[in-house]
This record gives structure tokens, C-alpha cells and sequence, in this order.
């Protein structure tokens, strides 16, 4: 089980992490080192509100700077961060299950449940229906609701 100090240096990261901007700055950076000025002109932000974007994210300990003269180029700490963006943005866009209809997240209850008998399909790989693992058994997903083996029968949840 993770430390509570470690879910809270994960919720401030997350909380860095949630700013369109800032997203799209890592994202440029994740392809290359950049100076203010590019950064500016690649991601369509005034350099003021990209000087402060990277301030936030040399804060958390995400970007770093280094300096030639008056140039300063801003990089990754380290492309870890990259993953977690491209993940969380992969994610993001994604079909997720909980998107589906709220039919499907509540279960019915077992005193007003359906039967289905063994005579009318038999439930497999073969038979249409989606199958997930559930423990000691497989119950069978279709129409928003599972079909569960029971002894001789199938129950509907």
C-alpha cells in the first residue's frame, strides 16, 4: 500500500499535470529540447504565459534548464513524464467501459433476476455473447447484462 506522502506528491504532480497548456508544452518538449521563444511559437502561447507554464513544471521537478549566455532551453527532467502523458492522454481517448449505459453498472437484483435455461443457446466461445473471467467462473456478457452459470441454468444479473 502506497505511503499517504506518496499519494499526495502524486496528486500534486496530477494537479501540474492538469493544464492544457502545460500538456501541450511537455509534449513539444518530450520531441526536443526547446528555448521560450519556440515554445511560444510551436504551441500558439504568449511567451509571458509559457515562461510561467515552465516555471510551474521546473517547480514540481518536471522540466529542467539549462543556460548558454542568455539562452535558456528547457527539457524533460527525464522522459518518464512523457510516458505518463501519452498514457493518460491514450486513455483519455479511449472507449471506456464506464461510458456505457447505467443499466450495465447496476446489477439486478437476485430476487427479480431472469433465467435462462441450458435449452435456449448454449453459452460459450461460440455463442455471440462476451465472456469474462469472474473468479471460479466465466459469466457470459450481452444486451447490458451477464449471464452467470448456476448448477443446470444460467441466471441473468
Amino acid at each position: 500500500m502506497e505511503s499517504d506522502a506518496g499519494l499526495e506528491a502524486t496528486a500534486a504532480l496530477f494537479k501540474v499535470l492538469g493544464s492544457t497548456s502545460r500538456l501541450r508544452l511537455l509534449r513539444l518538449l518530450a520531441a526536443e529540447p526547446t528555448g521560450v521563444t519556440e515554445l511560444a511559437a510551436r504551441s500558439g502561447l504568449t511567451q509571458p504565459l509559457v515562461s510561467q507554464h515552465l516555471r510551474t513544471l521546473r517547480q514540481a521537478g518536471i522540466v529542467t534548464v539549462s543556460r548558454a549566455g542568455r539562452e535558456a532551453t528547457y527539457q524533460l527532467a527525464d522522459h518518464h513524464i512523457a510516458n505518463v502523458v501519452d498514457d493518460a492522454i491514450a486513455h483519455a481517448l479511449e472507449e471506456s467501459p464506464r461510458k456505457e449505459s447505467p443499466r450495465k453498472e447496476r446489477p439486478m437484483s437476485t430476487e427479480t433476476h431472469a433465467e435462462h435455461t441450458l435449452a435456449e443457446h448454449e453459452h460459450g466461445s461460440d455463442c455471440g455473447h462476451e465472456a469474462v473471467p469472474h473468479g471460479d467462473h466465466v459469466d457470459f456478457v450481452h444486451d447490458g447484462h451477464k449471464h452467470a452459470l448456476h448448477g443446470d441454468h444460467y441466471d441473468e444479473h
